[in-house]
């Protein structure tokens, strides 16, 4: 998150967190923070059992409870990582 302060008249001054401008706002504002298997097989447009499969190899970022079977999703962590999945295309590379 990006913070912008703004000065008061007195010594004190305010800090506004704002989400970034990344393109995701959209996505951010659909859904939690934390997300079960379900709400990231909506967002990915994937089958449950794939993103299960993704989250055991590590593929996706996840956490599970301790004797549990559940995942469960940070909506950051997966935007972050569809951030840093972006497909180039073809063409671009063969260009630099």
């Amino acid at each position: 998150m990006e913070s912008i302060t703004i000065q008061t008249t007195m010594t004190a001054s305010v800090v506004i967190m704002q989400e970034p401008r990344d393109g995701y706002e959209a996505v951010r504002s659909t859904y939690p923070p934390l997300l079960n298997t379900a709400q990231v097989a909506e967002l990915l447009d994937l089958n449950t059992r794939t993103v299960l499969a993704m989250a055991n190899d590590g593929r996706l970022p996840a956490s599970r409870l301790a004797d549990s079977r559940k995942f469960h999703f940070l909506l950051e962590d997966i935007i972050t990582t569809l951030k840093s999945n972006r497909v180039v295309p073809v063409e671009e590379t063969l260009n630099n």
